[in-house]
């Protein structure tokens, strides 16, 4: 058994968020009155709510009061064979998926669950003996008349019954439509869609993380669905929760007051990691934006930690603790569209030609690669497994031979080896955007450290990201980036705020880099209260003819969670979250970081939803789409708008330069939704459960 080293890492992270909060407060010199509120709030922020079935349904924020009286449990954490989430009829209760798509081939995927179950067996299981043949077809029409590839694959007990096929021979840049049969059953209709090749002009993603079932109703997911023109939905992380938050209690499965219920505390086996798949598939927001587009997912730590130990306080149940990192790896593989790559480190694809189980050779390594033609590539990187909290687990530490004696590696020396040679090999090609897909905040987000004898931008920081901690690392990779790389767009997630910076190792506090004026975002997010969703420069700080932003080594794009809480959500404690007093505080912490963070052009810390980036040979447009996540019907709220230039121009009125990100209206663009030019007809629309 695996000693829990982790169990307080959620609080812990909170306690320190507040602490970095009312630093931060201070430092940006609010007034007294202000920072008297801000404190207050700071000091309460563990309030806890009242259970789903009591709250009203509208969209105003239950976040505030007592604590909720939990009724005394002896339960033994186990639940009727029968007991298992889904939103879709059997045999595919949890929908359809594809992911990873290169210019042939795509991966897709389904889930056979039975009527007959195991009556021993854990909720979802199959009877043991269960080897059903499932077909596939896939076609070029939503109505599955012009078929162009058909197979057969077994749901094996080994793979919890999944069924993932590599599908080959497939055109470029096409749009498929794929199902599932057995038995006379048919799933619903996927639609998916290959990477192009050559000459591309435009590309479409849509970016997301941390979607906590429990922490909100997903209507950013829904919305994702409906858009017909995405090429791919990027998911950095945390794409599952092991627990529920104590301060975001939005809504359940089964009551609060069933907190044995494996859907309602952290995962003892491997059965009930598998179960928390299951349950993230049963809602039909969730399974329409998977139905609907092609993903590519890296996992973060609630995704794969074995034990992160519960925020509510649950009874002891009478379910071996089992767990394993290699059984969290294990169900990521088995429940995402995900294709493995070989097991030598290279980070190249592991192709399966012959429609089998495209199984990994090593299910550690999730570090991949994609190309969208000559306009797009996307180097996924692995910024988790890498902590030192794996390595007893994994018996390894990751290699440093790219570092300076004793400095420490997140990557490890064989993926930042990869991570070089992709990029490498994209620039030669002439690729337009070079695109890096890691968990959490790369720019300098932090705090200056106090250490003595630190001093410029080599001072060491303080800060919200893991990547704090790597100084050096952070270091090579910008000056790689900077030395050998046009165009490089990094997105992350990971801190549940949204964020635009320029692409530095640390904040560069001195004359060689400089930013424009701090102000406030005149756009509304869709969080009652929120006006003014987050703190912006006004100015681009390229001042006198002069480009003051050239230490920048690309761009950063990290859109908020969906649905994790912000900093509003640490703030309020018992106060109502959209009161003044907690979006002010939100406001003062925003601005402050902006202020000592000269490379952070914007952030807002209390909306959550998705993000779009639109990929032109000119340009490349970052969205921050809000949602309100107490609001099953919210509306998709364009709150902020952002821009990144191919190639410098200086005959505009603001010059344009390359690795940059302002926002758009200081270019004199409007802030105006973007849309590409393709539009495939969706797939039918499926049979969903309410939830």
């Amino acid at each position: 058994m695996i000693v829990n080293d982790n169990k307080d890492k959620g609080i812990q992270r909170r306690v320190f968020l507040r602490g970095l909060l009312g630093s931060v407060a201070g430092f940006a010199g609010v007034n007294v009155f202000t920072q008297a509120v801000a404190n207050a709030q700071l000091g309460s922020s563990l309030g806890s709510s009242a259970p789903l079935s009591s709250w009203p349904g509208t969209s105003v924020d239950p976040h505030w009061g007592k604590n909720p009286t939990i009724p005394e449990q002896n339960g033994t954490g186990v639940v009727p064979v029968d007991d298992f989430p889904a939103c879709a009829e059997l045999p595919f209760a949890h929908g359809v998926m594809s992911g990873d798509p290169l210019t042939d081939r795509v991966i897709i995927w389904t889930r056979v669950t039975l009527p007959e179950r195991d009556p021993a067996g854990v909720p979802g299981a199959n009877l043991p003996n269960a080897r059903p043949e499932v077909t596939w077809v896939v076609a070029t029409d939503p109505d599955m008349t012009r078929v162009v590839k058909r197979g057969s694959q077994r749901a094996l007990p080994e793979h919890d019954w999944t069924v993932k096929v590599d599908v080959t021979g497939l055109k470029p840049g096409s749009t498929y439509y794929y199902q599932f049969h057995h038995d006379g059953h048919a799933s619903m209709i996927g639609r998916t869609r290959t990477a192009p090749a050559g000459r591309v002009d435009n590309v479409r993603m849509a970016v997301m993380s941390c979607s906590s079932y429990w922490s909100a109703h997903w209507a950013g997911l829904g919305y994702v669905a409906d858009r017909n023109d995405l090429d791919l939905v990027v998911h950095l992380g945390d794409y599952l929760y092991d627990f529920i938050d104590k301060d975001e209690l939005v809504r359940f499965r089964v009551g609060l007051e069933d907190l044995a219920h494996p859907d309602n505390r952290d995962w003892k086996n491997l059965a009930e990691v598998r179960r928390r798949y299951a349950l993230h598939h049963s809602d039909p927001n969730w399974v329409r934006a998977h139905q609907q587009h092609p993903w590519t997912i890296v996992w973060d730590n609630h995704d794969i930690d074995p034990f992160y130990g519960n925020q509510l306080e649950t009874p002891d149940v009478d379910v071996e603790e089992t767990i394993t990192l290699r059984d969290t790896m294990r169900a990521f593989w088995e429940w995402t569209p995900s294709r493995p790559v070989l097991g030598d480190g290279s980070g190249r694809w592991l192709l399966i030609d012959d429609g089998s189980y495209p199984e990994p050779q090593d299910p550690s390594l999730i570090y991949r690669h994609l190309e969208f033609g000559d306009l797009v590539s996307v180097t996924a990187l692995d910024a988790q497994l890498g902590l030192p909290r794996y390595d007893d687990q994994r018996g390894t530490t990751p290699g440093t031979d790219h570092l300076p004696a004793g400095a420490p590696s997140l990557l490890g020396s064989r993926q930042f080896s990869f991570l070089k040679k992709n990029m490498s090999d994209a620039e030669e090609r002439g690729v337009v955007w070079k695109s890096i897909a890691q968990q959490a905040y790369f720019s300098a987000v932090d705090i200056p450290d106090i250490k003595e004898g630190s001093s410029g931008t080599e001072k060491v920081k303080f800060g919200l990201s893991r990547w704090t901690d790597y100084p050096a690392e952070k270091k090579a990779v910008v000056d790689f980036l900077r030395e050998n790389i046009h165009n490089t767009v990094m997105v992350a997630g990971d801190a549940h705020g949204s964020l635009g910076a320029d692409l530095l190792s640390a904040s560069a506090l001195s004359n060689k880099y400089s930013s424009g004026v701090i102000g406030v975002n005149n756009r509304p997010g869709a969080q009652p209260g929120n006006v003014n969703a987050g703190a912006v420069r006004l100015t681009t700080g390229n001042i006198g003819g002069k480009n003051k932003r050239a230490l920048s080594a690309g761009v950063e794009f990290a859109p908020t969670s969906m649905g994790r809480g912000g900093a509003d959500d640490l703030i309020a404690g018992p106060v109502r979250i959209g009161s003044p007093g907690v979006i002010s505080a939100t406001r003062v912490t925003e601005q402050g970081l902006l202020g000592l963070n000269l490379p952070v052009q914007y952030m807002e810390w209390a909306d959550h939803g998705y993000g779009i980036i639109h990929y032109t040979r000119e340009s490349a447009t970052f969205e921050f789409w809000f949602q309100n996540k107490y609001d099953p019907s919210s509306p998709d709220v364009l709150a902020h708008q952002m821009i990144a230039w191919a190639k410098e121009d200086t005959s505009h009125k603001v010059p344009r330069y390359p690795h940059q990100i302002d926002a758009v209206n200081l270019h004199g663009l409007p802030v105006k939704a973007t849309r590409g030019s393709r539009s495939a007809a969706p797939a039918p629309a499926a049979q969903l459960k309410p939830r």
